[in-house]
């Protein structure tokens, strides 16, 4: 099975970045303690040679990351009848339901949807990293929606090269506690791990960038629905930002409150558009609120509960 690889280049903005800086910042899921390791293993080069974490980047350069699979663990397929979307030689887009981890964690070390992948088709166990197959972006275990997954190494590398240039366009739907008092925004607040509780995220001046953008769909007595376009793909970024404005999401038991109504929390991606690896197209895919959360949207639009649908 081949590493995760990245291919990087250097846009004007990012001249003058150390080099462990930039590429922990491009790849979402690498500290950058993680990053340091991997520059002094000669697992990050620049224009094929090796250099020191220090160096500053130059724009045009070109930076190739290689992730080692630092794990041999073999997964058990699972019989779980997946809900797909698209499919085709090289692309797998799923409805992911809530409930279900993406892959392999601690708490969580089967029934993953990677094990459903390699039940779906088992080549996909031969894409990517041992323990996440196919795996190219998450969604939290109690968010629910579209996920695209790879079926060969070319289709994994060219799609996670557009999620680490952040040309993957994302479209979220989350109910949140109150009414924002601004119809649209941007959140731009740093995310990293929370200095109380290291097992959360939080709003940290030592983070990764990070960039939410909001707006209002609709209010209610108390609550607000909100499309949600996240600019960036930091861990619990929705979850954090919403949060960090005075309006979690609703059934979040981590950054929120449990909702009695609710198992889960109510936070869907419904878009996903991305240029397709073989015909350089761009393709959009979309899913609709899962039942459970369309019907509790209706329970808030009683007449009593109703304030306003001018944003709809």
């Amino acid at each position: 099975m081949l590493s995760n690889h990245y291919t990087l280049q250097v846009s004007n903005k990012d001249q003058g970045t150390r080099l462990d800086k930039y590429v922990a910042e491009k790849i979402d899921h690498l500290s950058r303690s993680k990053v340091l390791k991997l520059i002094q293993n000669s697992f990050v080069l620049i224009d094929h040679k090796k250099v020191n974490p220090s160096y500053k980047v130059n724009t045009g350069e070109v930076i190739e990351i290689n992730l080692p699979d630092q794990t041999s663990a073999n997964l058990t397929p699972w019989q779980l009848e997946l809900d797909i979307v698209f499919e085709d030689e090289s692309i797998l887009i799923i409805n992911k339901p809530a409930g279900i981890a993406v892959h392999p964690a601690p708490g969580h070390r089967d029934k993953t949807i990677a094990n459903a992948l390699i039940n779906h088709d088992l080549g996909i166990s031969k894409v990517g990293l041992n323990s996440r197959p196919g795996i190219i972006h998450r969604l939290d275990m109690e968010t629910s929606g579209l996920l695209v997954t790879a079926k060969n190494e070319i289709a994994h590398r060219k799609i996670s090269q557009q999620f680490a240039e952040r040309l993957v366009k994302k479209v979220y739907f989350a109910l949140v506690k109150g009414i924002p008092q601004d119809s649209q925004a941007i959140i731009d607040a740093p995310i990293g791990r929370s200095p109380f509780n290291r097992q959360q995220m939080d709003i940290v001046s030592t983070g990764k960038s990070a960039l939410t953008q909001y707006e209002l769909v609709e209010t209610y007595t108390s609550h607000s629905l909100l499309k949600v376009l996240p600019q960036t793909g930091r861990t619990h970024q929705i979850r954090v930002h919403l949060k960090s404005i005075g309006h979690s999401v609703v059934g979040d038991k981590i950054y929120g409150q449990p909702e009695p109504a609710l198992n889960r929390q109510f936070l869907h991606a419904s878009s996903l558009s991305f240029t397709h690896p073989d015909s350089g197209k761009l393709v959009n895919f979309d899913s609709d609120l899962p039942v459970q959360l369309s019907q509790h949207i209706n329970r808030l639009k009683s007449p009593s509960d109703m304030k306003d649908t001018a944003y709809r």
